[in-house]
C-alpha cells in the first residue's frame, strides 16, 4: 500500500475535547475502567482539573498538519500564558519536539517572539541532522545484514517516520530497532561486533542467557552515540503468544530511506506491532499515540477488517482497540474504524483512564499493583489476562540477571526472585517517575 503524503488528512479539533466535559466525563469512565474505583485509584492519581495549557498545546501539535479549527486552537492556547520551559519538557518526554516545533513554527508563529522562533528552529534543525545520520547507520547495518544472507526487517524509527509522516526529520528517535529471527542472533551479533557495536550486556547471547528473555539485544557505539535493538521472537514478550516471524515476513514493503528501499512491515502488521509497543509501556508517551493517530490519516483505506482479524489470532484484539480509542480520544480523525471503536466500552473506560494519566500535572509512575491489573485488562477473557500478566511478572529477562548475576544451574530462581524486584522498583502504589522513565524514546 502505497503512503498518500500528497493528501494529508488532519483531523478535526474536537470542540469538547478540553472543556468542561472533560471533568466530568473523564471521572466516571476513570472510575469504572479496569473493574472499579479502587483499582482506578491504583491507576491514576485524582483530579478534577482540566489539562494544563501546555498539555493541551501538545496535543493539538502533536500530527504532522493541522486543519483550521486545530490552528485556530493553537493560537488561542499561545494567547494565554505558556509556561515555555514547562512546554518544551513535556515535548521531551513525550517525545513530539519535532511535531512540535513544526506546528508553533508555522501556526504559532504570530504569537511567538525571534528568540523563541529561533530556538524552535535550531531544534528541528537537530532533530533533522540527527535522524538523518541514523538513517545513514539503519541502511548501512541492513546492508552489512544482507551481504551476510541475514534477513533483517527495521521498524520504528526512520522507516516508521517515512511511512507514517512522509519526513524523517518529523519523528523523534534515538536508537534503531530491527528485527530478527532468534536463530540469527549469534550471526547479527558477531556482525554488530564487527561494526564497532559492544552488547550493553556481555554474555547476553552466551549459554548461560538462554532461560531468559530479554527485552531486546541492546548494541552501543558510545563514541558515535548510537544505540542499536534487536529484537526476535523471543524477545518480543509482550506479544500475547510468541510473534510469528516467519508470518510477518511475507508482508513486507519496501520503505524509502535516505535513497535506498528497506523492507519493513505491511501497514496493518505495522499497527499491530505498535499496538502492542505501546500497551507494553501503558502509552506513557504522546508520541506512541500520535504515531498511531498519524497512522489512521496517513492510510485512509488501511483493511482493518485484517487488523483486527490478525489481532484476533494473537489474542491482541483489546491492545488495538485500546489503542483506536487513545487515537479517538485525543485526536479524533475522520475515519469509519471510530465507529467499531466508539462501540467496544472496555476498550473505551481503559482508554480514558490512560488519558487522564497522560493529561494529569504529574502522572508519575505507575506502581506494581496497577501495572498488574492493567496487563491483565489488555487481553480479553479472565483466563488468559490472568495467565498474560503472571507471565510477564514472572518470566526472567535481562534486567534480573543484571540485577543479580546468577550461575546457570540457579536460573530457575529468576522465577521467584524477578517479582520481588518489580515490588521494589516500582512499589506497590508506583513513585513520582516521568514518562521520560518508560522505555527508549522509540
Amino acid at each position: 500500500m502505497t503512503s498518500p503524503f500528497a493528501r494529508p488528512i488532519s483531523a478535526p479539533w474536537r470542540k469538547s475535547c478540553f472543556d468542561q466535559e472533560y471533568s466530568r466525563g473523564r471521572a466516571r469512565d476513570v472510575v469504572e475502567s479496569l473493574g472499579g474505583a479502587r483499582r482506578a485509584s491504583v491507576m491514576a492519581p485524582p483530579s478534577n482539573a482540566l489539562p494544563s495549557i501546555e498539555k493541551q498545546l501538545l496535543v493539538c501539535c502533536a500530527r504532522p498538519n493541522v486543519q483550521a479549527p486545530v490552528a485556530e486552537k493553537i493560537r488561542q492556547l499561545l494567547n494565554s500564558p505558556v509556561d515555555w520551559d514547562g512546554l518544551l519538557s513535556e515535548a521531551a518526554n513525550h517525545s513530539v519536539t519535532p511535531l512540535l516545533c513544526r506546528q508553533l513554527g508555522t501556526v504559532g508563529a504570530d504569537f511567538l517572539d525571534a528568540a523563541r522562533l529561533g530556538q524552535l528552529q535550531e531544534a528541528a534543525r537537530g532533530f533533522a541532522l540527527r535522524n538523518l545520520v541514523l538513517s545513514a547507520e539503519l541502511v548501512k547495518i541492513m546492508n552489512v545484514f544482507q551481504s551476510e544472507g541475514l534477513q533483517a526487517i527495521p521498524y520504528k524509527g526512520p522507516v516508521l517516520a517515512v511511512q507514517v509522516y512522509g519526513d524523517v526529520a518529523l519523528r523523534e528517535f534515538e536508537d534503531l530497532d530491527i528485527i530478527l529471527r532468534q536463530q540469527d542472533v549469534a550471526k547479527a551479533n558477531k556482525i554488530m561486533t564487527q561494526l564497532g557495536y559492544s552488547p550493553k550486556i556481555p554474555g547476553i547471547v552466551s549459554a548461560n542467557a538462554r532461560l531468559l528473555a530479554p527485552g531486546e539485544y541492546d548494541y552501543r557505539d558510545p563514541s558515535r552515540r548510537m544505540m542499536v535493538e534487536l529484537h526476535t521472537e523471543r524477545t518480543l514478550r509482550h506479544f500475547p503468544v510468541p510473534a510469528d516471524i516467519d508470518d510477518l515476513a511475507t508482508r513486507l514493503v519496501a520503505v524509502p530511506v535516505g535513497g535506498h528501499d528497506l523492507e519493513t512491515f505491511s501497514p496493518e502488521d505495522t499497527f499491530l506491532l505498535l499496538s502492542i509497543h505501546g500497551s507494553k509501556h501503558f502509552w506513557e508517551r504522546l508520541c506512541w499515540i500520535a504515531d498511531l493517530a498519524a497512522f489512521v490519516q496517513t492510510y485512509p483505506r488501511l483493511d482493518w477488517d485484517q487488523v483486527f482479524r490478525r489481532a484476533h489470532l494473537i489474542r491482541a484484539r483489546r491492545m488495538v482497540a485500546v489503542s483506536l480509542a487513545l487515537v479517538l480520544h485525543l485526536f479524533n480523525p475522520p475515519h469509519e474504524v471510530m465507529a467499531r471503536v466508539r462501540r467496544d466500552t472496555a476498550a473505551n473506560s481503559i482508554a480514558r483512564q490512560i488519558e487522564h494519566r497522560l493529561l494529569a500535572p504529574s502522572p508519575g509512575e505507575l506502581g506494581a499493583a496497577a501495572r498488574f491489573h492493567l496487563r491483565r485488562q489488555m487481553l480479553e477473557g479472565a483466563f488468559d489476562g490472568w495467565r498474560y500478566s503472571l507471565r510477564l511478572a514472572t518470566q526472567p529477562s535481562d534486567e534480573d540477571w543484571s540485577a543479580m548475576p546468577l550461575p546457570g544451574v540457579l536460573a530457575p530462581l529468576y522465577a521467584a526472585l524477578r517479582p520481588l524486584r518489580l515490588l521494589r522498583k516500582y512499589r506497590i502504589l508506583g513513585t513520582g517517575s516521568s514518562p521520560g522513565s518508560m522505555g527508549s524514546r522509540n
